[in-house]
């Protein structure tokens, strides 16, 4: 049952990506390339990756689905009950997909992106039995990660140079 849940999924993503596509703010093209890539030093102005870019390709998707399951594992502070198998498997998603982008952030993003990487997996790591609610929410709500939340999820590929 959890295969269709993946697809299912997967195509919520796509719908959602799709409807949101006219943002008001002009922010709509998110593939757009404007910086260098991680391996070079962060600068106010970078060469522009390629349109091909694993970041600025997939940042839709992984924005969605981080927002996703920031919302689900968010439950858990008004008490209700977790399916943990199904945010491993979302949690496992949004690593690999993160693992393919690492590499080609931009360097205004790439710390706080690690960062986030970094808070998804502390956050499944707790996605136990008998883990405490704080194991599984502090690395997705906690100050110290929220600025970095806000930046990917505020990020524009196509507004970064500029």
């Amino acid at each position: 049952m959890t295969a269709p849940r993946r697809c299912v999924f997967a195509m919520g993503a796509a719908v959602l990506m799709a409807g949101c596509s006219g943002a008001p703010d002009g922010a709509a093209d998110r593939t757009a390339p404007t910086s260098a890539p991680a391996s070079s030093s962060a600068s106010s102005a970078g060469p522009t990756p390629t349109p091909s870019s694993a970041f600025c390709l997939d940042l839709s998707t992984f924005q969605v689905g981080v927002v996703a399951f920031r919302a689900d594992v968010g439950k858990a502070i008004e008490g209700e009950p977790l399916d943990f198998e199904e945010l491993r498997l979302r949690a496992d998603a949004i690593a690999r997909m993160g693992k393919e982008m690492r590499s080609s952030a931009p360097p205004d993003i790439a710390e706080q992106f690690r960062a986030v990487l970094k808070a998804i997996d502390t956050s499944a790591s707790g996605l136990k039995r008998g883990a405490q609610v704080r194991d599984v929410v502090d690395p997705l709500y906690g100050e110290k990660n929220a600025p970095s939340f806000d930046a990917v999820d505020d990020y524009d590929c196509g507004a970064a140079g500029e």
